[in-house]
């Protein structure tokens, strides 16, 4: 399991363009970010979480949150699934952030832990969840 912000997001990308350079990146997002000189979003954001959402429990309304970001992502695969609606911000898309893909989760906003939304307790959860069910799998072909 894997959460990350911003910089992370980049980071798992394909890949890195800045002006004429480009550089490979960790690959496990299929998207390439793009950096810009001017910001791509910049300021506070509101989300709602969508039903896409992979970890256990739900916020409590309007997620507010923030995000500074000069990169954008291009070539991002069709129909990815993502656990925010953006009622305001910029987001990945405009209207969307939160990629999941498999067991990662990466926006661009950067989230606070408040009460209305406790995503580290959530997140630690998810991450329980992934190991036990990597037990299970484990302890049945073993067994098998």
């Amino acid at each position: 399991p894997v959460y990350a912000e911003c910089g992370g997001l980049m980071y798992l990308s394909r890949s890195l363009q800045w002006k004429d350079q480009h550089c490979a990146m960790v690959g496990a997002l299929p998207a390439d970010a793009v950096m810009h000189t001017r910001p791509q979003g910049r300021g506070y954001v509101h989300l709602a979480e969508t039903s896409q959402s992979p970890w256990p429990g739900k916020s409590s309304g309007d997620i507010h949150a923030h995000e500074f970001h000069y990169s954008a992502l291009e070539n991002l695969a069709h129909k990815l699934p993502f656990a925010y609606q953006v009622r305001r911000g910029a987001g990945v898309d405009g209207q969307h952030d939160g990629i999941i893909h498999r067991n990662v989760l990466a926006c661009y906003t950067h989230l606070r832990d408040v009460e209305q939304n406790h995503w580290v307790e959530r997140f630690v959860a998810f991450v329980r969840t992934c190991r036990q069910t990597l037990a299970s799998s484990q302890n049945q072909q073993q067994s098998g």
